[in-house]
């Protein structure tokens, strides 16, 4: 059981992207996920950036992961749900690793956000050197433990010298991070010249975002601070001197959030539900504008 706490709440003054002050108000939603307290989504008027607004400052944001649910800090396969989930897992690892090595064969490769370390797991061999970073303590330790892997906490970025990887991988991670530019920053300067980062981000203006409204999981409030589209996403990367190489879709993720959505909404046949939206989205996300719900970005550093 959630217990809710009285803690300090940051409010953003000045958008991310564009450096404005001019807001209005988005959406207000719950975090259905675990605590059902109540949250805001703010929009910049000059730019269309959306993001989650007051926020739980970094010292007590940490309690609304504590979750066994929380699938990216957990193995458990309790219920045909989590079954499902990690079963396409295995597929989706085998074919994010072949994505990136359709770029860079061998060298580093940092996951940053890297959970239970699965995905750096099918990375190791003889032709690359894995790191994680991984901010939960339990989880941190759980992955080290597992892979027999380095895995260190955000702070210990200074560890590493400059232009020290070939890639930067960051699974749904970018929308958790409270100062995007200082870490966009950070990443870049550990990035080599010939390197590429891929970010996958949810994409609020998918089928299913507008079909599902403030009942969509990927607004994920409070653990989702910023809610990306293709518009936003692109301006943060050049304001950080990132070129996009390309653009892919995650397929599954439409089906995930949207059975997700359904149980959140207390429907009837949830799972079937989803199911018909999520296919229904990346049918129409095929048609026009690739709004996917999630997307994978392939970037690398600006000549």
């Amino acid at each position: 059981m959630f217990h809710v706490k009285l803690f300090i709440m940051i409010t953003i003054e000045k958008c991310n992207i564009c450096g404005s002050k001019n807001f209005k108000s988005f959406l207000e939603l719950k975090d259905y996920f675990l605590s059902e307290e109540k949250f805001y989504i703010t929009e910049c008027k000059d730019c269309g950036f959306k993001f989650t607004n007051p926020y739980p400052d970094e010292n007590h944001i940490s309690s609304y992961y504590k979750s066994e649910k929380y699938v990216s800090h957990s193995n458990t396969k309790k219920g045909i749900f989590f079954k499902l989930y990690h079963l396409v897992k295995k597929n989706a690892i085998n074919s994010k690793k072949r994505l990136i090595e359709s770029y860079v064969q061998k060298g580093r490769i940092l996951d940053y956000g890297c959970g239970t370390g699965d995905f750096l797991s099918a990375f190791i061999s003889e032709h690359w050197d894995c790191y994680g970073i991984e901010p939960d303590d339990n989880t941190r330790l759980y992955a080290s433990e597992k892979h027999k892997l380095p895995i260190n906490k955000p702070n210990d970025l200074t560890i590493f010298e400059d232009c020290f990887f070939d890639v930067i991988s960051m699974w749904h991670v970018l929308e958790h991070i409270p100062d995007l530019n200082t870490k966009l920053r950070q990443l870049r300067t550990l990035l080599k010249p010939n390197g590429i980062i891929v970010i996958a981000v949810p994409n609020s203006d998918s089928y299913d975002a507008r079909y599902y409204g403030n009942y969509w999981a990927a607004f994920d409030v409070p653990r989702h601070l910023h809610h990306f589209n293709h518009t936003s996403l692109t301006a943060l990367l050049e304001k950080n001197e990132f070129e996009i190489l390309s653009r892919k879709p995650m397929h599954f993720d439409s089906f995930y959030v949207s059975i997700l959505s359904e149980k959140y909404k207390k429907s009837f046949l949830s799972f079937f539900k989803g199911i018909a939206i999520g296919l229904f989205s990346n049918f129409m996300a095929s048609q026009k504008n690739l709004n996917y719900s999630s997307i994978i970005y392939i970037i690398r550093k600006k000549p």
